[in-house]
């Protein structure tokens, strides 16, 4: 069973132990024959007792799925990791707090493969020699994604030819973490419209939508509020704002811990901010990779509470079909900062001094396009 991730097109595998207990039922079966051939009391007794264990063994074969499961969200082993508050209705009346889920195999994931972090600024121009006036005219963006941001990138003397550098290192990233909430804005789209007419949806679907709902915090069947939750962030807006919080990509927060927008977190193992007030404990949060930060940043516009105006704001702009404009959306980010007001004016000015409103239509290239050697 395939249970698509919210955060992109992932694939996990269930455990199941009931083929295994079918086919040890079907070997415990024995026949009695002479010569080959049944007798005819034999052949009685052997549809009786065939009945029998056949009932014998959907009995034990629906018991040991409920136990399979039970073990595995109960104790599942180091490998896996939980699907979080998801709750599956078995047929059986057993509910399941959370599945367990194996490691990512996705075929579609594993053409993204984070270009070394071990890069040289050298390096990094080469395998980012492409050029960004061609992408404002419409060309597409190579499937190239850095893992970190090479820690000589502040050394750069040029300011634009640092700056260009960075947006080429997160332009693509953006658009593949959109690529994916897209994807998964088009399956609620239609699942919505199969609950409107009615219909009994899949097992998976269901699932899914829970664990939708849980994340949002919205009824299962109200998917017109999950697609509020579930949009893309205009590439301008999040280029600017990684622009802003990582100092084009030279802070320390980026440096030691792939952290581009800033964000904060109270979980211990992450970055102690330098000079923090005493009597705070607040912390940087830190990623193994440049696109877990992406993730991390477009969920929390997505989910957080002060982010409503936000989500309010480009949901009208979906109504009135008209583009997701990162200049407009900046507005009601006011939140995001404690400069308020101040930081709204910044993002705007980032975003039309640096012409990056050009790049909400960008799109990923179709095929990766390996590093150059």
């Amino acid at each position: 069973m395939a249970f698509p991730s919210l955060g992109g097109p992932r694939t996990y595998r269930v455990w199941s132990v009931t083929k295994v207990v079918v086919e040890k039922s079907r070997s415990m079966r024995k026949s009695t024959t002479v010569d080959g051939v049944a007798s005819p009391c034999d052949a009685m007794a052997q549809a009786q007792r065939t009945s029998v264990s056949q009932k014998l063994a959907l009995l034990a074969t629906a018991g040991l799925v409920a136990a399979g499961i039970l073990v595995a969200v109960t104790a599942p082993p180091a490998s896996v990791t939980m699907a979080p508050h998801a709750r599956l209705a078995l047929d059986g009346g057993i509910a399941v707090d959370a599945v367990p889920l194996t490691a990512v195999e996705s075929a579609e994931l594993a053409q993204l493969k984070p270009v070394s972090n071990g890069l040289s600024v050298a390096e990094m121009r080469q395998i980012l020699a492409y050029d960004l006036d061609l992408i404002r005219d419409g060309a597409f963006v190579p499937r190239v994604f850095m893992a970190a941001i090479p820690s000589g990138l502040a050394a750069v003397q040029e300011t634009a030819a640092r700056k260009a550098l960075f947006y080429k290192s997160v332009l693509p990233l953006v658009l593949q973490v959109n690529d994916e909430i897209l994807e998964d804005r088009a399956r609620l789209d239609r699942l919505g419209a199969e609950l409107s007419r009615g219909a009994e949806l899949a097992a998976v679907d269901r699932l899914w939508l829970a664990m939708l709902s849980d994340r949002y915090n919205v009824a299962r069947d109200d998917t017109v509020t999950m697609l509020k939750h579930l949009d893309v962030v205009p590439p301008s807006l999040a280029m600017a704002q990684a622009a802003t919080e990582s100092g084009w990509g030279t802070s320390r927060f980026t440096r030691e811990g792939n952290a581009l927008f800033g964000q904060w977190t109270y979980a211990e193992g992450n970055l102690v901010p330098e000079g923090r007030d005493d009597g705070k404990e607040h912390m940087i949060k830190s990623f193994e990779t440049l696109i877990d930060s992406v993730r991390a940043y477009v969920r929390n516009l997505n989910t957080h509470r002060a982010y409503r105006e936000y989500r309010d704001m480009r949901a009208q702009l979906r109504a009135k079909d008209k583009p997701l404009d990162g200049r407009v959306l900046a507005g009601a980010l006011h939140r995001y900062s404690e400069l308020g007001v101040v930081y709204v004016n910044a993002i705007r000015t980032m975003i039309g001094q640096n012409g990056l409103r050009r790049f909400d239509d960008a799109r990923l290239a179709q095929e990766p396009i390996e590093p150059a050697a």
